[in-house]
Order: C-alpha cells, then structure tokens, then sequence
C-alpha cells in the first residue's frame, strides 16, 4: 500500500488542493496523511469528498496546525488517539489484511515543547 505523507501548509490554496487531487491520481495511496492543514471541519469534509475518500481530521487551532488523515474508500481505519499533533490508527486493507498501526506525528514548533511530541511517540 502506498502512503503520501505532505506538509502541506495549508490545504485552502487552489494549488495545494490541486497538486493533492493530482498526486492522488498519479499514485492512487491507500492513506493520506496531510500536516499543517490550517483548516476545520468544513473544508475538511470538502477535501474528502474532492478526492472521494474516507477521513479524520484534527482541526486548527487559530490560523495554525490541523491534520488530516485519509483512506480510500477499499481501506479500514479505526482511530486509535489523536491530538493537535497526532493521529494514532489501526489500517487494514485487501493487500495487507493483517492489522497494522499508522501514526501520524506533527511535532510541536518550539522546541521547548517538544517533549511531549515524543512522549506521545513512545
């Protein structure tokens, strides 16, 4: 299975959300996990639905951070945890039908902080 993991930097741009209906088309991943969204719920359900494929997000905060993680629709996730910083899932596909787990990691931006990042990691 392939997984497209992008640091998009905001998926409200035209372009972003073009080069990301582009890349979907040229590889076809079966997960799609998508950093620094700066987005919430309603542009978040636009994204899925563009691309027709399942998904979570965890929304921005403000004008910063969001991430989003998406499937196709041949694909079974089930969400672990999440934070403002990670997506914590379970993935089983037709391809690989033993489960296996997906963590999806945005560290935090000042480095004093980034301990509890990789708390969360272990």
């Amino acid at each position: 299975m392939k997984i497209l993991s992008w640091n998009c930097q905001g998926i409200g741009f035209p372009w972003t959300v073009r080069t990301l209906t582009e890349l979907n088309k040229l590889h076809r991943s079966g997960l799609v996990f998508l950093s620094k969204t700066k987005c919430k719920a309603r542009r978040v359900d636009r994204i899925k639905n563009l691309v027709n494929y399942n998904g979570i997000g965890v929304y921005s905060v403000g004008k910063g951070g969001g991430l989003l993680l998406l499937w196709r629709k041949d694909v079974e996730v089930w969400l672990q945890s999440s934070s403002v910083h990670h997506i914590n899932a379970t993935v089983r596909s037709a391809t690989c039908p033993d489960r296996w787990r997906f963590p999806g990691f945005y560290g935090h931006p000042e480095v004093a902080n980034r301990k509890e990042g990789w708390s969360l990691m272990r």
